[in-house]
């Protein structure tokens, strides 16, 4: 199972812990469609929750946008409607770009993860693609957050595919690699769970069925039905959709690679 701190983290991601405030889930933002560079890893997707929320409220005080005090707290007063509240601060995200990308999120709760269970930074044990320029290396290992990607989770220096799929774990992850849909991108899912012949995930994603302001981290299930079958050809479920109408699976179904890695440390 993952650690207690892995747990905190995902369960953040959820349920963004802003100061007397619940239900704003963490919004969706890859940083490679506005291409900033050099900026601090919560300004480009690959912030943790905390992180996210104090950005929100510097932004928010900055601009004078009237969201919280220099305390913290939440300004809105939406008739005391906190699901109104919520729904302004994750606009307020969405519109300011401040959210988290599919290998930001699962590197932030796997570092946790391994930090807590085997005293391990991950981040920094993790092979990086090497790059001849020498301020890029030096800046590789200043910000290693900021470049692992989904690639390089799927590096078998890093991890390991899961010959027999069924035998995930906690802490495992789905490396999705060049999916078509809704372009040729890769994407990354954790595995929290699998019991009972249900594989529990979590991820951040954004469909294009949700618009610009319904996307985020989200969690799902797969339920094996087919287990002589691929993964891809199971059941998976994701806010009460299935099939063609859950996009994660839809997407899935186009990649070029769909499998199951597990970290390994004999880097």
């Amino acid at each position: 199972m993952l650690s207690a701190k892995a747990k905190t983290v995902l369960n953040d991601y959820l349920n963004l812990p802003f100061k007397n405030m619940v239900g704003v889930r963490c919004p969706y933002f890859n940083n490679a469609r506005t291409r900033r560079r050099a900026e601090l890893k919560v300004l480009i997707g690959k912030g943790t929750p905390s992180e996210i929320v104090e950005e929100a409220k510097i932004i928010s005080l900055q601009y004078h946008a009237g969201l919280f005090d220099h305390s913290g707290n939440c300004c809105l007063h939406s008739n005391h409607d906190v699901s109104k509240d919520a729904q302004e601060i994750r606009k307020f995200l969405v519109d300011n770009n401040l959210g988290v990308e599919c290998s930001g999120f699962v590197t932030n709760i796997l570092r946790a993860h391994f930090w807590e269970t085997a005293n391990i930074d991950i981040v920094k044990k993790f092979y990086k693609t090497h790059s001849p320029f020498f301020l890029r290396s030096i800046i590789a290992k200043l910000r290693p957050v900021e470049n692992v990607s989904v690639r390089v989770w799927a590096d078998d220096r890093n991890t390991e595919k899961l010959n027999d799929w069924q035998s995930a774990q906690a802490g495992d992850v789905i490396v999705i690699l060049e999916k078509k849909l809704p372009a040729i991108r890769n994407h990354i899912i954790l595995i929290t769970e699998n019991s009972g012949g249900i594989i529990k995930y979590a991820h951040a994603r954004a469909w294009n069925s949700e618009g610009r302001y319904g996307h985020g981290v989200v969690e799902g299930v797969i339920k094996i039905i087919a287990p002589e079958k691929g993964i891809v050809e199971q059941e998976w479920a994701e806010l009460g959709q299935t099939g063609g109408k859950n996009e994660t699976w839809a997407e899935a179904k186009t990649a070029r690679v769909v499998e199951i890695r597990r970290v390994q440390f004999k880097m």
